[in-house]
């Protein structure tokens, strides 16, 4: 079934039909004709109905109607199951129109049908006037056909006087049409399988669940239904109703041979100790999906039971009746899914016995509607399965209803008594619905009656399923797997473990249930206690890819000896902290929670604040002027009095160990004034989102909350605050600190936050409950204070530290030869690079026999988790290299002889990075550290900060910085002060002017190309990334970029559009001027040859087209924004001031595109008029 096809097909006819009957129900409604006055009663429920819901709602459930339908009648073509026996949307074959109206025009209509046949056959013989009678004929002859379907499939088709018959599309015989469609989107290989019209049902509505989910928003409730609406994988439905109807079946006939046919049966480990069943036939048994959906576990579960009643010697043309009438029940709140599934089950039937649709049977499904009168289900078509009923309620509804003849009394009673009684089985895919996003009525309903698992529909669900099922009852269920780790749901797990018994459980790969947006796990229980026992899990985390899932289940199930399939018994998950569902840890692993002490002895982990507005509160440090940042404060009462705003800020980060991710800042300025007044405006008090504001300065360890791979924790100074993304621990000995630090750096930390936390979300009370072992050792602190040293220099050397202060090849530089300087540097880092791998090795060796975990862990630690260098080492070829350990320590034997793969171009993208930088002013080659970052300064502040001892005048100064804070950035050498000319310059001054054409061809060999053409077309693409998208250099460009020149935001004046204006983009159009005269000359000169003609012809007209493309940018982007003098303030931030330059600065993904700048104007914090 290639569903890629399905999709397209389903949601294409999905905005036809919505269009088409909108179409229809416009004409309608504003039409007086004979036609419709004949049709007063469908007129009069139609409005009537408008009256009760919205158009736009009417509209989708108008043409859901009819989708449903034609997919209906498309399949029972398909498969020649239609009872009329005559296909109704599909043509015999080698014809074009559907049979029956091939039929009609030979004279023919099928008697059952009660139609006008005296009209049909005027129209089709032009003997009754119509604009196209063809297709009127046509029309009669479905709307009869549906309702004549209405005895076998009243829940799909309703009777003649429905007012959806009106608003049936106009065209439905051409090519073009809906039912054309319909027929070429459902191949008939495809109509083999009944799980299309699941698959169609999920296709149908996927763009306006995606555009519902989007909206990230509390749904109403009309969009709950198809905002949870989720099919099913074939695999998983087989998994669960292998294992609870096929394991049901097993525990009542022990010697059965169904199970062995069943291809996700999971043999129970310890069978001798479940319990026999006695039934006497399988029509006792009883299985109910809650959450029906469109019927694909059903329709399964019917297969099942027919090789039970097989198996039991039933004749097989009763066999399809009583699974539907006496086994199989479903309910669900979606009125189109229940249609759906009930269609699905008669079809199943007619499979199996073709006869099958003339016995009249009908399927045990409904959908919730809502009862005014019973306030049980007043909002049933929100709360669904979760309303709980009692029998005495089935006996209060009989005695209210004392005539239960209406169709509201029989569904009112139907659906109470689908939920009052208990069934054998149940299974089902519940509703995936965090509460954050439930309407108010539904939220209020669920705090009411699931107090304990209101985070989740699907936890409510899974509670109530509990009480739907018999207490020897089997449980089926598929949900996002949370359930099983975090601390909102430990009651839930607490109730599982103690009342419940899990017999199988597989955790899918992360991202393997794409449609379901979150992680999930299947599971079967037991519904009741079983001492002792062992259950059976599958653990796919491992194993990338949807594909793989049903594959690596069925590898576990054939070899439970695979590393994959697991046995727990679940009474030892009680044994860890907050009892997490650790089926694949070891006894050995769960005893070092009884022998150790909890983390929160010996420190305290907070969870940080959070900004509400982080755009508002939070800047990248390089943003803001440098006056105004506040560093290294210890206390709140030092920060206050300090005058500075920008503070510190550690926001998290990706996996790096012992230190950094020091890279924004906070507005704390007035000791937080601000922002918690933000805070109290939005919430009524400012310490519901500004957490732990005792602990802000003080030094502390600090971890991302959020990570995609493994726990990694950071030692930070004083000075800082934290974000709620960057969770930290506070120690009051510094000894506890680095001890923390060490053990929770180590690998076994990896085995036991994996316990605690298999999401990857690492919540502050997550850590606090960490096992600390601190007997009978002494930890070599001294190792871990060099990890944080060697991190530190890592972090500091690179020019995005606020504590960086030297470029790296010009600190290792001892000649005037800069590849030797660049030998010198690798053989540096390649040194603290392996002394940090070995310190690591050496605390994994230790902290592993300290919690005696030598069977689970070796020491090694892969080169590429070493978390300096990150940018300079290829990490892909750091997977490729072979170390020798020794055999006793297991540790590395000798770093002697191994090359570390450096990046050289990012070495030199660095170098020429900080050239830049020099040449602004930022830096200076005669101090370290930064010069000119604060706003507005000019070259007299630069010579006033550099002069030292040694730097008394202006002319002492190794190399000036530009002095008007504008370089052109040119594929040609039209300016002699261009970056190019610029840079050549700088190395001259840096690695001496002796060995100058040498160290350029070394830069140039390792940029991959000459320093013009790297400069002109990958320097601001590479600063732009190392910037975070917030640059500090910002490109002037004229729109094919034929014009560029760079400038430093730190040293803008409202002078400095205008001075590129008229210092570069006039002088540079002059010179192309002159440029062309100079080609017309070569082209008119008789010494010219040809080629040279035709070479400068073409230079010509390419001069011709820049010069154009100039004048545009000056006349209607650079002039008028040199006129306006535009003033930037840097404490707004990259985003807010890059962007009012509008199209005069180059456009920048994530800065200035216009969905981006779009969302800056949406700042009410800034004066958005000034947004160009």
């Amino acid at each position: 079934m290639n569903t890629n096809r399905l999709k397209k097909f389903a949601q294409a006819a999905r905005r036809k039909l919505m269009e088409q009957v909108e179409a229809r129900l416009e004409f309608v409604l504003t039409t007086d004709s004979v036609e419709l006055r004949e049709k007063t009663d469908q007129l009069k429920a139609l409005r009537e109905e408008l009256n009760k819901t919205t158009r736009e709602q009417l509209v989708e459930k108008v043409a859901y109607t009819w989708f449903n339908r034609l997919m209906a009648l498309r399949f029972m073509d398909a498969n020649d199951y239609q009872p009329l026996g005559i296909h109704i949307v599909s043509p015999k074959d080698g014809y074009t129109l559907p049979e029956i109206l091939d039929e009609a025009k030979q004279g023919n209509i099928p008697g059952e049908l009660k139609i006008n046949r005296q009209k049909v056959f005027d129209l089709l013989d032009s003997r009754l006037s119509s604009s196209n009678p063809q297709n009127e004929a046509y029309k009669e002859l479905l709307i009869a056909t549906c309702n004549h379907l209405h005895r076998v499939f009243p829940f799909m088709f309703e009777h003649i006087n429905d007012y959806t018959e009106l608003l049936l599309p106009d065209d439905l015989t051409s090519e073009f049409s809906v039912v054309f469609d319909i027929r070429e989107g459902m191949s008939t290989e495809d109509c083999r399988q009944v799980e299309i019209i699941g698959w169609l049902y999920q296709f149908y509505i996927s763009e306006e669940k995606d555009k519902l989910i989007n909206a990230k928003k509390r749904y109403k409730a009309h969009e709950i239904a198809p905002v949870t609406q989720l099919f099913t994988p074939d695999w998983i439905v087989r998994y669960m109703v292998d294992n609870t109807l096929g394991q049901y079946w097993k525990e009542a006939r022990l010697n059965t041979k169904i199970t062995n046919e069943l291809e996700f049966y999971i043999k129970p480990i310890e069978e001798s100790k479940l319990p026999k069943r006695q039934i006497t036939s399988p029509e006792e048994i009883t299985f109910f999906d809650p959450c029906v959906g469109s019927g694909h576990i059903l329709c399964y579960a019917f297969d099942i039971f027919y090789k039970i009643y097989e198996e039991e010697g039933y004749n097989s043309s009763d066999i399809p009746e009583l699974i539907i009438t006496k086994n199989l029940y479903g309910i669900d709140i979606d009125d189109r899914a229940a249609q759906l599934a009930g269609f699905a089950l008669m079809m199943k039937g007619r499979k199996y016995y073709r006869r099958f649709l003339k016995k009249n049977v009908q399927p045990n499904i409904t959908a919730f509607q809502n009862i005014e009168s019973d306030p049980r289900f007043l909002n049933a078509k929100i709360h669904g399965s979760l309303i709980q009923v009692e029998p005495s309620d089935i006996e209060k509804i009989r005695i209210d209803d004392t005539s239960l003849f209406t169709p509201r009394q029989k569904q009112h009673l139907l659906q109470a008594s689908l939920l009052v009684r208990k069934y054998d089985l149940c299974v089902t895919n519940p509703p995936y619905m965090n509460s954050s996003y439930m309407e108010g009525t539904l939220k209020q309903f669920i705090e009411k009656n699931y107090p304990e698992t209101k985070s989740d529909l699907f936890a409510c669900l899974l509670m109530q399923v509990t009480q739907l099922t018999k207490p020897d009852g089997l449980i089926g269920f598929i949900c996002p797997f949370v359930w099983m780790f975090i601390k909102s749901y430990e009651k839930l797990r607490s109730n599982i473990i103690t009342n419940s018994t899990i017999s199988s459980l597989i955790q899918l790969e992360y991202n393997a249930f794409e449609p379901a947006c979150v992680p999930v796990c299947t599971f079967t229980l037991r519904n009741e206690y079983v001492e002792d026992y062992r259950g059976s899990y599958i653990k796919l985390s491992d194993f990338t890819g949807s594909e793989n899932q049903p594959v690596k289940t069925l590898e576990a199930i054939q070899n439970p000896n695979c590393s994959w399939f697991y046995t727990a018994n679940q009474k030892d998950f009680e044994k860890i902290p907050g009892c997490p569902i650790a089926y694949w840890v070891s006894k050995k692993t769960i005893g070092i929670f009884n022998k150790s002490q909890k983390l929160e002895r010996y420190g305290d982990p907070r969870q940080g604040m959070a900004t509400s507005d982080n755009k508002r509160f939070l800047r990248v440090w390089h943003e803001v002027k440098n006056n105004k940042k506040g560093l290294s404060y210890k206390n709140r009462k030092e920060a206050s009095l300090s005058n500075k705003k920008w503070f510190p800020y550690n926001k998290g980060g990706a996996f790096r160990k012992w230190y950094g991710h020091q890279t924004y800042l906070v507005n704390w300025g007035n000791d937080g004034n601000e922002i918690l007044e933000y805070a109290s405006n939005l919430y009524g008090s400012p310490t519901r989102t500004i957490k732990s504001i005792s602990e802000y300065f003080k030094t502390c360890l600090s971890w991302s909350k959020i990570s995609n791979s493994a726990f990694s924790l950071r030692y930070f100074p004083n000075g800082f605050l934290f974000d709620v993304a960057g969770c930290c621990i506070f120690c009051q000995e510094e000894s506890d600190m680095l001890q923390l630090l060490g053990i929770l750096n180590s690998k076994p930390s990896n085995i036991i936050l994996e316990i605690l936390s298999p999401t990857l979300n690492y919540e502050a009370g997550t850590i606090r409950e960490y096992p600390i072992i601190k007997d009978n050792y002494c930890l070599p602190e001294i190792s871990i204070k060099d990890n944080v040293k060697i991190s530190k220099s890592d972090w500091d050397c690179h020019e995005t530290s606020w504590d960086f202060q030297l470029n790296e090849l010009i600190n290792n530089k001892t000649t005037e030869n800069i590849e030797y300087a660049y030998e010198s540097y690798e053989q540096y880092w390649k040194n603290k690079f392996f002394q940090l791998h070995k310190n690591e090795e050496e605390l994994n060796k230790i902290f592993i026999e300290i919690y005696g975990l030598e069977e689970e862990f070796t020491p090694d630690v892969e080169l590429k988790d070493i978390t300096i260098l990150q940018n300079e080492l290829n990490r892909n070829e750091l997977k490729n290299i072979k170390l020798q350990r020794n055999a006793e320590t297991g540790l590395v034997a000798s770093y002697e002889g191994i090359e570390l793969p450096f990046n050289k171009s990012e070495v030199m993208h660095q170098f020429v990075s900080y050239a830049v930088g020099c040449m602004f002013g930022r830096y200076s080659l005669d101090k370290e550290s930064l010069i000119l970052a604060n706003q507005g300064e000019i070259l007299i502040d630069f010579v006033n900060k550099v002069k030292s001892k040694k730097i008394k005048e202006k002319s002492d100064i190794s190399f000036m910085p530009d002095e008007d804070n504008i370089i052109p950035v040119l594929d040609d050498e039209w300016f002699e002060d261009d970056i190019a000319g610029r840079f050549n310059k700088f190395l001259k001054v840096t690695f001496g002017e002796q060995n100058f054409e040498k160290n350029l061809a070394f830069v140039e060999e390792c940029l991959g190309k000459n320093i013009r053409k790297y400069s002109a077309k990958d320097f601001y693409n590479d600063h732009i990334r190392r910037y975070k998208k917030r640059p500090i250099y910002w490109m002037f460009s004229s729109p094919q970029g034929t014009f560029n020149a760079l400038i430093y935001m730190h040293r803008y004046t409202p002078d400095t559009v205008s001075n590129i204006l008229n210092g570069y983009l006039r002088e540079y159009q002059e010179k192309l001027r002159t440029r062309k005269e100079f080609l017309i000359q070569v082209q008119s000169s008789t010494s010219t040859s040809a080629a040279e003609k035709n070479k400068a012809m073409k230079e010509q007209d390419k001069i011709e087209k820049q010069l154009m493309e100039l004048q545009k940018y000056e006349r209607e982007i650079l002039y008028p924004l040199a006129t306006d003098r535009v003033e930037i303030d840097l404490d707004d931030g990259v985003l807010v001031n890059y962007n009012k330059f509008g199209k005069a600065v180059k456009q920048v993904t994530g800065i200035n595109d216009p969905k981006t700048k779009e969302k800056v104007k949406e700042f009410d914090w800034i004066d958005t008029s000034t947004i160009k």
